[in-house]
């Protein structure tokens, strides 16, 4: 508890009102949102537990880089209680939106909410990221190698046919899921659709073999990924009532969960197919991403 404790007495400090009679002094500005979620935390301090310490007392000390090696430190232990792990992925996610991070922020986001589902703490950080997050889907900003990245070796036809799904893929992902009550269900069939058309265009070439199936399935394998955080972040409208957004959530969550696992599917997918020379970049990508698919699918698990 004294690391929490240090950590208490920082926000006290930063809330006590100047002395009458200070000189005045240029202080910095401190984001004391970020401080939010260690409020209310009196799980036992194991190894992850002072970590999280550590990131919320060097996140208010504007070091952002020790801020997100402990949080990583908790995220990456197995013993991490689930509320712990919960509070550090959504200071992760604060820390990633900060820095234009958004891809990353929306993952962390959803495994906050994995692991702590019903936590009012959690949700109350959730919503507030939301608005900042959900525009990511709406930037054509795509996972992996650039868009219309050439295959270099294989058959013209099949280059052909990847560079003409490549030139869709920007299009699918500025897809954007609406809040409005009219449109909502709507914008998500559309990019629903959209999808699960690209994937199947994606496929068809990967059929081939070699560099260009490693690198197809990954980019179907991409596309899942972010339609399933896409709907972890959607922003549900306010003419919903409580009720309704909760089984509105469960519904889009269900869909989300079912999707990251197709993602991880096309990740392994790729990862299995021998490897073929020029094919490092793509295989990096597919590893990097099964990670945080799987990390994610597993924190549905605690």
């Amino acid at each position: 508890m004294k690391r929490l404790g240090i950590v208490l007495l920082l926000l006290v400090a930063c809330t006590d009102e100047e002395k009458p009679h200070a000189a005045p002094q240029a202080k910095p500005e401190v984001d004391r949102r970020a401080a939010d979620l260690a409020e209310g935390l009196t799980t036992e301090l194991d190894t992850a537990s002072a970590a999280f310490g550590d990131g919320v007392l060097a996140e208010l000390m504007g070091d952002a880089a020790a801020a997100r090696a402990a949080f990583d430190r908790v995220l990456a232990s197995s013993e991490t209680p689930p509320l712990v792990a919960a509070r550090a992925a959504l200071h992760l996610a604060q820390l990633m939106s900060r820095e234009g991070n958004r891809r990353d922020a929306m993952d962390l986001v959803a495994r906050a909410e994995a692991f702590a589902p019903n936590d009012p703490e959690i949700s109350r950080g959730v919503k507030q990221l939301r608005g900042d997050l959900v525009s990511a889907a709406g930037t054509g900003e795509v996972r992996g190698p650039r868009p219309m990245t050439p295959l270099p070796g294989i058959q013209a036809v099949v280059a052909d046919a990847f560079l003409e799904a490549e030139k869709r893929l920007v299009a699918v992902h500025r897809i954007r899921v609406r809040p409005v009550f009219t449109s909502l269900y709507g914008s998500l069939v559309m990019k629903e659709n959209a999808t699960d058309s690209l994937v199947a265009k994606y496929r068809a070439v990967a059929e081939h073999g070699g560099l260009a199936e490693i690198a197809a399935r990954y980019r179907a394998g991409s596309l899942y990924h972010d339609f399933a955080t896409s709907l972890f972040v959607v922003v549900l409208p306010p003419e919903l009532g409580d009720t309704e957004q909760a089984q509105a959530r469960e519904r889009y969550r269900a869909r989300a969960w079912a999707n990251l696992e197709r993602a991880a599917a096309e990740y392994r997918a790729s990862l299995a197919v021998p490897a073929t020379p020029d094919a490092e970049l793509w295989r990096l990508a597919a590893e990097t991403e099964l990670r945080r698919a799987t990390a994610l699918l597993e924190a549905r698990g605690k």
